[in-house]
C-alpha cells in the first residue's frame, strides 16, 4: 500500500526558559509512522504522550526539530511543502464548537478553506449546502452560528469543512470527544462512509480504545513522545507486546468488573518530561519491570509481520497475552 503520509523520525523540542533560551526540551523523540491511501491509523496513549503535538508537527503548526515529513512520497520542507499538505490534508480538531468562529456563519465556515487557498467559488451558498448535505445536515443549517448547534452538529460541520478541498487525509484528533455513545456512533458511521466514498485515509488521535477497535486498521501507541507498539488493530488487541499497551486495553472499561486485569493496571503517574526515566522511560510503572529496564534503553524491534514494539522482553509478552487472550474467550 503506498503511503499518503510518512513521518521518519520526527522529533519535537520546545525552548526550555524562553523563546530566547537555548535549551531544548524533547516532547517527540523519533517518531517514525505512515499512513497508506485509504487506510485508518490509531495514535493512542494517556494525556501528555505527544498525540496532538505529532498531529501539529504534521500539519505545520509546531515546527519540527529532526526527522522528515513525506507526502505521497514527496519531502514535506519549507512553507511551499507545507502549502501543498495543507491542501491534500485537513484536520478535524479535538473542540469542535471551539474551532469555529462565533461570528461567522456555519456556510462561510464550510467554504472558508476555498478562500484560504484561493479557490474562486461560482456559487459559494450552493457548495455550503452540497457540504452539509455530505455530512447529513439540512441546509437551512448554512444560516446558522455555531453558538445555535449542539456538540453532534457542531461536530459534523468540522467534518464538512475538512471535506470541503476533497482531501487525501484527515487528521482526526479525539473525532467523539464530549459527545454521547449514540451521536458517537453517527460521527463514526459518518466517517467510515466518507471513508468508503472519497478513499480517505485517516490519522485518529483518541484515547478510546473502542474507538480503535471500530475504526483503525494499524494503531500506534505513543509514550512519552516515544512510539512504543505498532502494528495491525487485531494483532495488537489480541497479543499486546509491549506492557504499557497491555495495561491500556487492561483498563478500558467492561461491562464485567471481574474480567478487568488488576495485575496489568498501570502505577503512579506519568513522569515529567523534565526528568526521564532512565533506560526504559516505562519501568518506573511497568509490574514487570526488571534490573535491565532500569539501566538499558530498549530499540523498537520487530515482534512479527507489520510488528514492532520498544521492550527488551515484547516476544515473550506478545505470547503469554495471546495464551491469556484464548483462555478469556474460551
Amino acid at each position: 500500500m503506498s503511503a499518503v503520509l510518512d513521518l521518519a523520525r520526527v522529533s519535537v523540542a520546545l525552548p526550555l526558559g524562553g523563546f530566547l533560551s537555548r535549551a531544548r526540551l524533547p516532547i517527540l523523540m523519533d517518531v517514525s509512522l505512515s499512513v497508506g491511501r485509504g487506510e485508518s491509523v490509531a495514535l493512542v496513549g494517556e494525556s501528555g504522550s505527544g498525540k496532538t503535538t505529532l498531529a501539529r508537527a504534521v500539519m505545520g503548526l509546531q515546527a519540527v526539530s529532526g526527522g522528515s515529513i513525506a507526502l505521497d512520497g514527496q519531502a514535506v520542507e519549507g512553507a511551499a511543502g507545507h502549502a501543498r499538505l495543507r491542501r491534500a490534508a485537513a484536520m478535524m480538531f479535538q473542540d469542535a464548537t471551539a474551532s469555529l468562529s462565533p461570528r461567522l456563519t456555519v456556510g462561510y465556515l464550510v467554504t472558508e478553506p476555498f478562500r484560504i487557498h484561493g479557490v474562486a467559488l461560482p456559487d459559494p451558498e450552493g457548495m455550503a449546502r452540497e457540504l452539509l448535505a455530505k455530512v447529513g445536515l439540512p441546509p437551512a443549517m448554512a444560516r446558522r452560528y455555531p453558538h445555535e448547534l449542539s456538540g453532534g452538529q457542531a461536530r459534523r460541520v468540522g467534518v464538512a469543512r475538512a471535506l470541503a478541498l476533497k482531501p487525501r487525509l484527515v487528521i482526526a484528533d479525539e473525532p467523539t470527544a464530549g459527545l454521547d455513545v449514540s451521536v458517537q456512533a453517527e460521527v463514526l458511521n459518518l466517517m467510515a462512509d466518507l471513508r468508503a466514498e472519497m478513499g480517505l485515509a485517516y490519522l485518529i488521535i483518541t484515547h478510546n480504545l473502542a474507538l480503535v477497535r471500530h475504526v483503525a486498521d494499524r494503531v500506534v501507541v505513543l509514550y512519552l513522545g516515544r512510539v512504543v507498539e505498532k502494528g495491525p488493530t487485531a494483532q495488537v488487541f489480541a497479543a499486546p507486546a509491549h506492557p504499557y499497551t497491555a495495561s491500556l486495553i487492561a483498563a478500558e472499561p467492561r461491562p464485567d468488573p471481574r474480567q478487568r486485569r488488576m495485575d496489568l493496571a498501570i502505577r503512579g503517574e506519568v513522569p515529567s518530561v523534565l526528568r526521564r526515566p532512565s533506560g526504559c522511560e516505562f519501568h518506573t510503572r511497568c509490574p514487570m519491570a526488571r534490573e535491565v529496564c532500569r539501566v538499558t534503553a530498549p530499540d523498537l524491534a520487530p515482534v512479527g509481520a507489520g510488528r514492532q514494539a520498544r521492550c527488551h522482553f515484547a516476544d515473550q509478552r506478545k505470547d503469554q497475552q495471546g495464551e491469556q487472550h484464548a483462555v478469556e474467550h474460551r
